[in-house]
């Protein structure tokens, strides 16, 4: 009886057997490369953690900044990547406008802060006070014993990109100095401006500009320049100007 069965080749099985220790040679470097790369990336994020800091800008923010270093449990790599830092920070601090940060290796972090700059108090429907920056954005509540010599803004919410333009607006005159103002208030079709002295601007909405540049240029002729007013402006035909702190209309 004729046996049909095939035999196998003995080169052939000796080059299956090679093939297969070449692939679980590979693999078995590959774990081990796998597993130096992760000691070493571990060791390497342990040896640059962070042990020390240079912070500029001003007093508060840099001792708000280095109190929240201080109590950061893991100050390694990781945990103090700049990019982390510096969106966790903007967060938590309204008061702070940028920040950058770097690190100096191994072991330092550099820290440059920014402030916002106040240039009014907002007053909102509850009577709360809000620190105004010059951005038009209201960034936080005023803090109990904080004073800060600022005009106020008495205006609704809806308000408060005009009036952050109209302070704009306001800053490009040169008749009247900006530290005098003291007040903005909001009517249903103008704005109400005080100033110190008793000087008040009544400025139609839509027509701060022309009406400002048309103040100024009153404002600075000699009949006007020498003495304090009150002037509504919200018609376009006809302004009344009277005095500052005294009645009848001129």
């Amino acid at each position: 009886m004729r046996n049909n069965q095939r035999r196998t080749d003995p080169a052939l099985q000796k080059a299956g057997r090679m093939q297969l220790m070449k692939h679980v040679g590979k693999l078995v470097a590959l774990v081990v490369l796998v597993g130096a790369t992760g000691t070493g990336g571990w060791w390497m994020n342990q040896r640059m953690s962070v042990t020390q800091w240079q912070i500029e800008g001003e007093p508060a923010l840099k001792q708000a900044i280095s109190d929240r270093l201080e109590a950061m449990p893991v100050k390694d790599y990781i945990n103090t990547r700049p990019d982390k830092l510096s969106e966790q920070w903007l967060q938590e601090m309204p008061d702070l406008a940028r920040v950058d940060v770097s690190r100096v290796l191994p072991d330092t972090l550099h820290v440059r802060t920014y402030a916002r700059v106040p240039v009014a108090l907002w007053q909102n429907d509850k009577s709360q006070l809000y620190l105004f920056d010059e951005n038009g954005i209201a960034y936080r509540i005023l803090k109990k014993g904080e004073s800060p010599d600022l005009p106020l803004l008495r205006i609704a919410q809806e308000h408060m990109n005009d009036a952050h333009r109209l302070l704009q607006m306001l800053q490009q005159q040169d008749v009247l100095d900006m530290d005098s103002l003291s007040e903005v208030r909001a009517g249903s079709t103008y704005w109400q401006v005080y100033f110190s002295k008793g000087v008040t601007w009544t400025l139609p909405f839509g027509e701060e500009k022309a009406a400002i540049k048309q103040l100024a240029s009153l404002l600075k002729q000699p009949r006007w320049s020498n003495r304090n007013w009150q002037v509504d402006a919200r018609s376009s035909d006809r302004w009344f100007v009277r005095p500052a702190r005294h009645g009848g209309v001129i």
